[in-house]
């Protein structure tokens, strides 16, 4: 553990200034990842896959150091209460880190069916590259969050809101479980105990008294800027690499768009994997 902690810290200075220098000078990190392939047919000590694979796996260590030392303080209860602990912490960073490699699969897949030729090498390199810039500044983003929870106000109804969400999610499981296997369908008569129409709106009045509070909202719009602004450089990025690739503008156009329809077919099936998940739960907790 001691050597690969050192191996870490030695590791972190020359990744700092691998991460700064894409965050400032993408298109030239963009040039350079394209341009690998090449490099490694002329020489042998050039390795883009390794340096990418191991430029990503600092990237996710330092992104899941972030999240756990500052939990992400979504305003969504329930989400929050299971996203509790180190593990869970860490587990988010690896399923963005997942999803971004998903997504950059399909656009990617969607610029070869328009005439994209390059070659594996400096795709993953450029991947790697930014995919683990990205990592970073998503869990930067969601530490943003925790300004709201600088005024005590919000962090006390922060809190009552957590054991609200506990008691309802309880009796809600309960009262599940009662559902008919065939039908779906609750025994007539059937209640949530502690899910009174007062306790709702007294737990909707905190809620939105929370997410009103001034330091809540300008964490919030923090956030929110942070991601338009991830997202218009990411976007740069990727019509650059469309453009560098030798993509004319019409099909570099047609590429973007065929990859957002498949993004989008693919968000929807990772709803529904995760609709599956929590209702296979649901049912282990019934038996």
């Amino acid at each position: 553990m001691s050597k690969a902690l050192d191996d870490l810290l030695t590791k972190l200075p020359l990744w700092l200034g691998q991460f700064t220098r894409t965050l400032t000078h993408p298109s030239q990190v963009l040039t350079e990842q394209l341009s690998a392939d090449t490099a490694a047919s002329a020489s042998t000590d050039a390795k883009p896959v390794q340096d990418g694979v191991g430029f990503l796996i600092l990237s996710f260590a330092v992104a899941a150091g972030v999240a756990i030392a500052f939990p992400v303080a979504s305003m969504a209860p329930l989400a929050t209460v299971q996203a509790d602990g180190a593990l869970a912490q860490s587990a988010l960073v690896l399923r963005h880190l997942f999803v971004f490699l998903g997504a950059a699969a399909l656009v990617h897949g969607a610029s070869k069916l328009l005439g994209n030729r390059q070659a594996f090498a400096g795709f993953f390199g450029a991947v790697a590259r930014f995919g683990g810039v990205t990592l970073v500044l998503l869990a930067l983003a969601g530490a943003l969050t925790n300004v709201g929870m600088a005024d005590p106000i919000a962090a006390r109804n922060w809190q009552q809101l957590r054991q609200v969400a506990v008691q309802m999610g309880e009796g809600a499981k309960t009262v599940l479980c009662q559902a008919d296997a065939k039908t779906g369908q609750l025994p007539p008569g059937t209640a949530i105990d502690g899910l009174t129409p007062t306790r709702l709106a007294e737990a909707q009045a905190l809620y939105l008294d929370t997410a009103t509070r001034p330091l809540v909202v300008i964490a919030s719009a923090l956030e929110s800027l942070c991601l338009l602004a991830l997202t218009v450089w990411l976007g740069w990025v990727w019509w650059r690499y469309l453009r560098t690739s030798g993509l004319t503008p019409g099909r570099a156009v047609a590429a973007s768009a065929v990859g957002a329809v498949g993004l989008g077919a693919g968000q929807l099936l990772l709803v529904l994997i995760d609709s599956g998940q929590m209702a296979s739960q649901l049912m282990r907790s019934c038996s």
